[in-house]
């Protein structure tokens, strides 16, 4: 092995051990330069922007590192860290009602995984709530087609994830497309029988779809449930004054 290119690995995994990052990955670069074939630079550069939350830089450390080794399990791992990652700063733009910055980290998220091919079902599962995610972002933007195909992703994935059919439910309830609402929304409370939300926007689509008679027994369920649920005294009020 050149020795250069071992003094500028070995320095740089001496500065990432000691989480000084922005003097690591010069030392990586440069390592790299020295012999672009090193695939355990691009994994150590990986990890090293990773520390720094620099997502974009961490994926394109690893997609060059697939190319030399579609197989090699380090950087697949990498990979996964780094789908996550996306994930998780989707969640927080999410819970912050951020809803443009939440789509751009979810579709990124779903890009990256979808680059990694097979390798990626080791987060199967994870990778399924993404698509939940994505669609309750769109949801939050009022993009309900949108939201409606990445739920429908998640419930290829996934048959009987409560969110993704009550997600979907909601949307198709937003879009006046109640009878495909019901479905959705009988599937989630079958699922979570104790779901407040799901009850009450299948009381909305039976009450739109002029099936006053569903919608009272479902409202009845829902105050059983919670007798204070004020949103389902709300939608008893308005049924009354339309009819």
């Amino acid at each position: 092995m050149d020795t250069t290119k071992e003094t500028h690995y070995n320095r740089g995994i001496a500065y990432l051990e000691a989480e000084q990052y922005s003097r690591a990955i010069p030392e990586f670069e440069e390592a790299i330069k020295q012999d672009a074939n090193f695939i355990g630079t691009y994994c150590a550069l990986c990890r090293a922007y990773l520390e720094q939350d620099e997502l974009e830089k961490a994926s394109i450390a690893v997609t060059a590192a697939l190319k030399l080794d579609a197989t090699h399990q380090p950087t697949l791992l990498l990979g996964g860290i780094i789908t996550e990652a996306y994930h998780d700063r989707g969640k927080i733009y999410l819970d912050a009602k951020n809803y443009a910055e939440a789509v751009a980290a979810f579709q990124n998220a779903i890009d990256f995984d979808a680059d990694l091919g097979d390798s990626s079902q080791v987060f199967h599962t994870e990778n399924t709530h993404i698509h939940v995610h994505l669609g309750a972002a769109y949801i939050g933007m009022k993009l309900y087609q949108h939201a409606v195909e990445a739920l429908q992703n998640a419930i290829a994935l996934e048959p009987d994830l409560v969110d993704a059919h009550y997600h979907l439910g909601y949307a198709y309830v937003e879009q006046g497309e109640f009878d495909k609402a019901i479905p959705h929304l009988k599937r989630a409370i079958a699922i979570a029988p104790h779901l407040k939300r799901a009850h009450y926007n299948l009381a909305r689509a039976y009450q739109e779809s002029d099936d006053l008679e569903a919608a009272s027994h479902t409202i009845t369920k829902i105050l059983r449930i919670d007798p204070d649920y004020q949103r389902a005294h709300e939608l008893v009020e308005a049924i009354k004054q339309a009819h």
